[in-house]
């Protein structure tokens, strides 16, 4: 297409000040122009609370909208930005892409997969283009293993994110006016969240999928519920997750998600086992492997077997750069036709979010291994994936 694609976002909450931050960056070299913006609450759209986040930013040419019907409808944008929360979507999505509107859906894109399943059938008709935002796709660091791993089997992952429910202290949408908590940001809470590992805990699983080239098969899972006579004061999101997913290709996956209050300890942890070493994202990505005559006479050093697999220094994985990256990275596919420049499109990012769908449900049958297709077709899944407000 001729000229800077016209963008509108819908969300300008935490993660939409985010991605408008990168936009604005785009807007910068002339490769997207921000044209609207969509949110249900007055005080998010003004210029002097959105400047705190966005440098550089202007409303000089943006029309506002207090609803994401009205941008939708408004025929001022060839792309939507969807950064809303995942139980306030209601068709929006299905309506843009029946436009012809390109879609970014952040994660998760709905806490029930009929939702989805409406949502991809819609941009698959439309045959607009897509993506979700699992940015963690575009680090450096993680595409870098993901290459290296193009040859190889991977046998198990592991995936430790230590984290606490202090992790997101900023509150945008006014949660009180809509059912939702009055006393701090809808990721603490269920029924807005859908727990912490699908609302958070998903960029994990996809990262697994990508760097495995693999899609999820089964789930197994067990939570720590945090008692409720603490629910009101730090939201009724479990303590601690403990997830098993058994990959198509025969490896399993190992995701331990944890969300303790007043700790605020952010950690981690994370190998990766193939059939002949061991990844570890130390200050450097390193592959543990043994390239001489086997067996070997004696047993090689560390240093012997240690192979950079990408050099650091890292940053973080969910941070600024890949937020950047994978907007750049959407909008320069459309504007130059390029669909690989996508790392994942809406249909194949499903798995994901069905994964760690199936997570909840195999935690609410006493870790009940639930297999993906079934999950996503069978009757006996029907109730778990209907939304009830629709």
């Amino acid at each position: 297409m001729a000229g800077p694609l016209r963008v509108g976002l819908v969300g300008v909450g935490q993660r939409g000040l985010q991605h408008l931050n990168s936009l604005v960056q785009l807007q910068s070299d002339e490769i997207v122009q921000v044209t609207a913006l969509a949110d249900p609450f007055a005080d998010n759209l003004e210029e002097s609370k959105i400047s705190q986040f966005v440098d550089g930013y202007s409303p000089a040419g943006i029309s506002m909208f207090d609803n994401a019907d009205s941008l939708i409808e408004s025929g001022e944008v060839d792309a939507i930005w969807f950064v809303i929360p995942p139980n306030q979507h209601k068709g929006e999505i299905e309506r843009a892409a029946e436009r012809g509107i390109a879609i970014f859906a952040e994660k998760p894109q709905s806490l029930f997969l009929d939702d989805i399943i409406s949502q991809d059938t819609a941009i698959t008709k439309a045959g607009v283009a897509s993506t979700v935002g699992f940015q963690m796709r575009h680090d450096r660091g993680y595409s870098d293993i993901h290459a290296y791993l193009k040859d190889k089997w991977v046998a198990a992952m592991t995936m430790v994110a230590e984290g606490g429910v202090e992790g997101h202290s900023k509150k945008h949408s006014h949660t009180e006016e809509q059912g939702g908590p009055a006393n701090r940001i809808w990721t603490a809470n269920k029924a807005w969240s859908g727990t912490s590992i699908v609302e958070a805990g998903i960029h994990q699983t996809d990262i697994m999928r990508y760097w495995s080239d693999d899609d999820v098969e089964w789930v197994r899972a067990t939570y720590t519920e945090r008692p409720a006579e603490l629910h009101e004061a730090e939201g009724d999101n479990p303590i601690a997750y403990t997830v098993t997913y058994g990959m198509k290709k025969g490896g399993v996956a190992n995701l331990l998600f944890t969300k303790p209050a007043r700790s605020f300890y952010n950690g981690r942890f994370d190998y990766i086992i193939h059939t002949h070493g061991t990844i570890k994202l130390e200050d450097d990505f390193v592959d543990y492997t043994y390239d001489g005559d086997w067996p070997p006479a004696q047993n090689p050093s560390m240093d012997e077997v240690r192979k950079v697999v990408s050099p650091g220094p890292h940053g973080r994985a969910m941070g600024p750069d890949s937020t950047l990256g994978i907007a750049q990275s959407f909008a320069s596919s459309i504007v130059e036709d390029k669909p690989e420049l996508r790392l994942n499109s809406f249909n194949s990012s499903i798995n994901s979010l069905a994964a760690v769908l199936a997570a909840n449900i195999s935690n609410d049958l006493d870790g009940e291994k639930i297999v993906i297709d079934e999950f996503i077709n069978d009757d006996k899944y029907a109730q778990y994936r209907k939304n009830p407000n629709r």
